[in-house]
């Protein structure tokens, strides 16, 4: 039974750093045109499955790869809340 809830938790763990990822590339172009609640929860779920990978991380021991996920959940919420360019067609 425990070898089965490790396997779970594995799987949508995974599943969940995935979608993560999706979500910050699916909502780069068009985060600025979201509303304040739909931007607040974009970045929570990104900023917090983020930071419970580097805490469980964190209390198994291994510093370097919570610094590792806390660096990545950084870059991927400046990722979504970073101005973009705006292309110009000058003629």
């Amino acid at each position: 039974m425990e070898n089965l809830i490790l396997v779970g938790h594995i799987v949508f763990g995974f599943a969940s750093f995935v979608g993560s990822l999706l979500l910050t590339i699916g909502f780069r172009n068009t985060f600025a045109k979201l509303t304040g609640i739909q931007k607040s929860g974009i970045v929570l779920t990104v900023a917090s499955l983020f930071g419970t990978i580097a805490f469980a991380m964190l209390t198994k021991g291994n510093v370097m790869g919570a610094v590792l996920f806390i660096v990545l959940g950084l870059a991927m919420c400046a990722l979504l809340v970073a101005p973009k360019a705006v292309k110009t067609n000058i003629k």
